[in-house]
Parts: C-alpha cells; structure tokens; sequence
C-alpha cells in the first residue's frame, strides 16, 4: 500500500477548501511558476500549466530544474495544510526533497501532496512528483497554520 493510500483526510469542510483553492492559485507566486492547485480526494495536486526555458535543467535535458521541483512541492505542501485548517496561511516549517531521476516533462510531472498525521499545531505532509508509477522525487515536510489573532 503507497503512503498515500494512508492520507489523512481533509479536515476543512469541502466549500471552505473551494474559496480556499481560489485564493490559492491566485497567489503571485503561484501564477508567477504557472502552478494550477486543486484538491483530488485527499491529496493537494500542482500541475505546471507551461514551462519557459529558464525552469528546465536537469543535466542537460528536458527536464524540470531542481529549483522548480522544491517550489512546486513547496506550494503542494502547503495546499494539502490549506486543506486541513480553518486559515487562508499555513507556512512550510521544513521541507526536505529527495531527487531520484531526471524529472522528464513528457508527459507533464505532477506533484502531490497528503498529510500523514496532523495536530492543531502542526501537519506532517508526504507528496510526490511524478508522471506515472515511478516518482521522479518526493518530500517529507511540516506546515504550521497561522490563524489571525483577535483585534
């Protein structure tokens, strides 16, 4: 059984996540990478809508850049936190990446994201990259919400 077959599922109620999501791939940094969030069952999922030449690397080839990797899985992480507390900012505590293989563009790579365990305080987040069975990378990260604080 994969690790993300043991999702945590989403605490946040499923209209709270939509307004959440819209706000989300509204974000300048999300745009900016042209990242697309959603939320499939129990997991975040970014999909890179287009890739210009300065996000390609990978020792020569048509592959995504170590950078963007860590960025895409940065917002993934963060969109699975956004999915399980009541606030529009949860920030990434640690994120460590684990390259595997180049990560080929053809097809698409997509990155995802799912709490394994999650407390008021902290979300401990697993995600993935890839574009088909073998993970091109994957990470292990903690988020934290930030929730206002009364006036």
């Amino acid at each position: 059984m994969s690790s993300a077959a043991l999702a945590v599922p989403f605490h946040r109620p499923a209209a709270q996540r939509a307004e959440a999501l819209q706000s989300f791939n509204g974000r300048a940094e999300i745009l900016w990478f042209g990242f697309e969030g959603a939320f499939e069952a129990a997991q975040a999922v970014i999909r890179p809508t287009r890739l210009p030449p300065g996000m390609l690397g990978g020792g020569g080839q048509a592959a995504l850049n170590g950078g963007v990797i860590a960025a895409g899985f940065d917002a993934a992480v963060v969109l699975a936190g956004l999915g399980h507390y009541e606030t529009d900012t949860v920030v990434t505590l640690n994120l460590s990446v684990q390259f595997l293989r180049l990560a080929a563009i053809k097809p698409m790579p997509v990155f995802r994201a799912w709490a394994s365990r999650t407390t008021r305080h902290v979300a401990f987040i697993e995600g993935s990259l890839t574009a088909g069975a073998d993970p091109f990378a994957t990470c292990t990260a903690m988020v934290m919400p930030v929730f206002a604080r009364p006036a």
